[in-house]
């Protein structure tokens, strides 16, 4: 009888710890995604703040990239999610890891978006001025255009993956914690 109580006190004291464990998994993931939607959110708000307006919508496109490379991008962060890889199995559904790995790489896109665009610009006055210091006319110089041919392709990408974040919002809202 004593043998069988004591199984029974060091079961339910097994699934109290786990069960304290998922919950805190799940609230500090939870957290990480609110810091970084509220990161995500505030750099949205002062990029369009600044919004200029171009011409057409080709040359406002290009305006407003030259803009985003000129801000520091926020510090978005999944150390949480990384570091409780060996929890995620038991704490999260399978959908509801696939969701936070989702909004994860959507992060992460952003971020390859934001280099991709700050290389381009570094290239085109690095090539720009390479030229102009060689003592040409400033007219006859060819001039690079990699930047204002790509930049409006990749600010739609940005665009469309920032307002997707934002309006579905926390991937692990609509689950209670």
């Amino acid at each position: 009888m004593g043998l069988a109580s004591s199984e029974l006190s060091n079961w339910r004291k097994d699934k109290k710890t786990k069960r304290r464990k998922i919950n805190s998994t799940r609230t500090l993931i939870f957290l990480e995604n609110e810091r970084n939607l509220e990161l995500l959110k505030d750099f949205w708000y002062k990029l369009n703040k600044s919004e200029e307006n171009g011409e057409n919508e080709n040359d406002s496109k290009i305006a407003i990239a030259h803009t985003l490379v000129k801000m520091p991008m926020p510090c978005w962060d999944d150390f949480m999610w990384r570091k409780q890889a060996s929890l995620l199995t038991i704490t999260f559904k399978d959908k509801e890891i696939f969701t936070v790995s989702s909004f994860n790489n959507s992060l992460e896109v952003l971020k390859s978006i934001y280099s991709k665009l700050i290389d381009l610009d570094a290239k085109d006055r690095e090539f720009n001025s390479t030229y102009a210091s060689s003592g040409a006319k400033l007219s006859s110089l060819p001039r690079s255009k990699r930047f204002q041919e790509e930049a409006p392709g990749l600010w739609d990408e940005f665009e469309e993956i920032t307002l997707e974040l934002i309006k579905n919002g926390n991937p692990l809202n609509k689950i209670k914690i």
